[in-house]
């Protein structure tokens, strides 16, 4: 049976929750870990890497665990998934239409064997007072939801079922 790792970072939670979705559809023994958890991925027969973006950019921490484990990341044929609200559209979820995910891939000399971008989640009822109004003005310009007293998940599930579905494939062959 596969030794599986979730690696990931998150801001609000979203990122954690497909982790935590994606280890319970995928076949195997899986850790689900943020980034400064993980002591070394070479115990791992496979690893998925996830990240969500703030403003506009992804963590230095994703950057760093990525550089610090290249050549293990390579070695493990490592996946890749982003969140991002822009995703909230279709065609947001294709590499080539998300400049976020795209200018990561483009910053970093590592190649995942897959890459998945997945819709995040507005909790306006969460956010301090300077992230409620950066991100309504951020909705407004994107023409995005800004009512500020809903919380709403523009993650697509059953897209994150299908990436699962790609890892099980993979590491049954």
């Amino acid at each position: 049976m596969p030794n599986i790792l979730f690696a990931y970072s998150t801001v609000d939670g979203q990122t954690q929750k497909i982790a935590e979705r994606l280890s319970r559809e995928v076949t195997g023994k899986v850790s689900v870990k943020r980034f400064e958890e993980v002591t070394s991925i070479k115990d791992f027969d496979k690893v998925i890497v996830g990240s969500s973006i703030r403003y506009g950019k992804f963590p230095k921490k994703l950057y760093r665990f990525v550089e610090e484990n290249q050549e293990l990341l390579e070695e493990r044929h490592a996946d890749f998934y982003g969140v991002n609200l822009i995703a909230r559209t279709p065609e947001k979820c294709q590499v080539e239409n998300n400049v976020y995910v795209r200018k990561f891939l483009e910053k970093t000399t590592w190649k995942p064997k897959d890459v998945c971008i997945f819709a995040g989640a507005l909790k306006y009822t969460t956010y301090r007072l300077f992230d409620k109004k950066m991100i309504q003005l951020i909705m407004k310009i994107t023409k995005g939801p800004t009512d500020s007293r809903v919380d709403l998940e523009f993650t697509d599930w059953q897209q994150v079922t299908q990436f699962a579905e790609r890892i099980n494939q993979e590491i049954n062959r």
